[in-house]
């Protein structure tokens, strides 16, 4: 888990959200992307920390 995945699980759990914080991590830790349900409302930190984390899943891992 990257740092700002940790990070951005530590904050879903602060927030009282461990279950998502769990989808979260399953998710990226399986190379996928963890989207928000739309109903929940979080900080738009969290969301811009959620994109960049989903970002990092999705970024091309350079072989060279």
């Amino acid at each position: 888990m990257s740092t700002k995945q940790s990070l951005a699980f530590w904050e879903l759990c602060r927030q009282g959200l461990p279950l998502l914080a769990d989808a979260a991590s399953d998710c990226w830790d399986r190379g996928k992307k963890f989207e928000l349900e739309q109903e929940i409302e979080v900080a738009k930190s969290l969301k811009a920390l959620i994109d960049q984390c989903n970002w990092e899943i999705e970024k091309p891992i350079n072989s060279a």
